[in-house]
Parts: structure tokens; C-alpha cells; sequence
């Protein structure tokens, strides 16, 4: 098919380098961890007890590259056990509050909660046990930087 000799690997070999070339070229950047308006400031984690099983928790924070006092979190908690709970996170956001809040049901599940307050304040996180029981704990989650 493309005669003898190196000639017929050298066109392969060229068409292989094309072909990649232009892969590359046609390729989705990476993903970064902060977006064009945050840069990203680092990460908090820790553990909130209920009763005897920790629900645990890591909080990505970001600062806001054109609102300068905004801080942006992203809270992943998770719960390996069988329960139905609630998550909240509440932080003071200039003269308000921004909460947000879930409900879940199951075994072995994590939520995110992402809220958004001033840059020095810190974020409370609560849980609360929807089961029987009916036990809460909570955490206040201080701003890195």
C-alpha cells in the first residue's frame, strides 16, 4: 500500500503526527478548580458527632475576583450510615444571611451545599437527624487567608 522501503513509514509516521496535532488542537482545555471571577483560597474539613457516627465534611472556599468581599463555599458533607437528615450552611452575607439547606434520605450519602457571604465571616454548618431520635450538632467554619 505505500510501496517499500522507508518512504511508506515516513508517510504513517506523518500522518500519525497530523492526526494528533490536530486531536490537540481540537481538545477541550482541562478543568481548573475556580472559575474566571474566583480564585480558589483552600479547603477546611472536619467532623460533626451526632449520638455516635460523625457526619464529615470538607469546605472548599473561594474568593471572588470581582465582588471584593465575597467568599464562595463549596461544603460536601457526608454521612456513611442509614438516616434521614438535613444539612445547613448559613453565612452573613452584608446586612442578610445566606442560607442554604437540603434534606436526605438513605444510606451512605454526601451533599453539597454552596453558600456565599462576606469575606471575614464565618460559615455555620448544622445537622440535624430527622430520625426518631431528633439530634442535632453544629460548627462554625472559619475563612482561610
Amino acid at each position: 500500500m505505500y510501496g517499500k522501503g522507508m518512504g511508506g513509514a515516513v508517510r504513517r509516521g506523518a500522518m500519525v503526527m497530523g492526526t494528533a496535532v490536530l486531536a490537540s488542537a481540537l481538545a477541550v482545555p482541562a478543568a481548573t478548580a475556580d472559575g474566571p471571577t474566583e480564585k480558589y483560597l483552600g479547603k477546611r474539613q472536619g467532623k460533626i458527632k451526632i449520638i455516635v457516627y460523625p457526619y464529615t465534611w470538607v469546605d472548599k472556599q473561594y474568593r471572588s475576583t470581582s465582588l471584593k468581599n465575597l467568599r464562595k463555599h463549596s461544603i460536601r458533607i457526608t454521612y456513611k450510615k442509614c438516616a434521614w437528615w438535613k444539612a445547613r450552611a448559613s453565612v452573613k452575607w452584608g446586612k442578610t444571611v445566606d442560607t442554604v439547606e437540603t434534606t436526605v434520605h438513605g444510606c451512605n450519602k454526601s451533599v453539597v451545599l454552596s453558600p456565599m457571604g462576606n469575606l471575614k465571616a464565618n460559615v455555620t454548618l448544622t445537622i440535624h437527624q430527622l430520625n426518631a431520635d431528633d439530634s442535632s450538632g453544629s460548627t462554625s467554619i472559619k475563612p482561610i487567608g
